[in-house]
């Protein structure tokens, strides 16, 4: 397969994490985009990337306590966890509302402060949520939800007419059984619009 084809396709993330198994890859709790990336890498060179998946967490650790001061080491993307952040952001801002892709994007920054073996705290966690929700206009799409990212833009677009849920999936998986990228724009492309 080369890197087009593959560029080309849909997979959903149990085929990735199989496919990534398959060549060797260490999956762990490695993202669908990170495999993406790793695969796309393998198909260029024909050798197995050697990087290990930073883990969240230390086996057999507790969680960390959750305060301002408290450095992130064995951090838990649960309901408390977000609660207590979205708590300590609203002390200093109250009424700032959330934003859509808001904690893809706070665990994206966290991983590659685990990732650098930087230090850094709920505190800073909770300064980059904050930074986040306050982004005028639209996060950055998560790189991988290609079909979210195509529902949302389909929503999005005043040219687009308005169909139920069930009309614009129908359209998602015809534009994901065609050649090319599995984006909004191609599928406007491609259906003339």
């Amino acid at each position: 397969m080369s890197v087009e084809e593959f560029d080309g396709g849909y997979f959903y993330a149990t085929e990735i994490k199989a496919f990534a198994r398959e060549i060797g890859i260490p999956v762990g709790n490695r993202r669908k985009t990170d495999l993406e990336d790793l695969i796309r890498r393998f198909l260029e060179t024909g050798v197995v990337p050697t990087s290990k998946p930073v883990q969240p967490r230390k086996a057999g650790q507790a969680r960390d306590k959750l305060s301002l001061d408290t450095r992130v080491t064995n951090y838990v993307g649960d309901r408390t966890t977000k609660e207590f952040l979205l708590r300590s952001v609203r002390e200093t801002s109250p009424g700032l509302p959330n934003k859509s892709g808001q904690w893809y994007w706070l665990n994206d920054w966290r991983r590659q402060q685990q990732a650098s073996g930087a230090v850094f705290t709920y505190a800073d966690l909770v300064n980059h949520l904050r930074g986040l929700m306050q982004t005028e206009g639209r996060l950055p799409q998560i790189p991988s939800a290609r079909m979210n990212n195509f529902i949302t833009d389909y929503r999005a677009d005043p040219r687009s007419p308005n169909v139920s849920r069930e009309r614009v999936l129908d359209e998602w998986q015809w534009l994901k059984r065609q050649p090319g990228p599995n984006t909004y724009e191609e599928y406007r492309r491609m259906r003339g619009y």
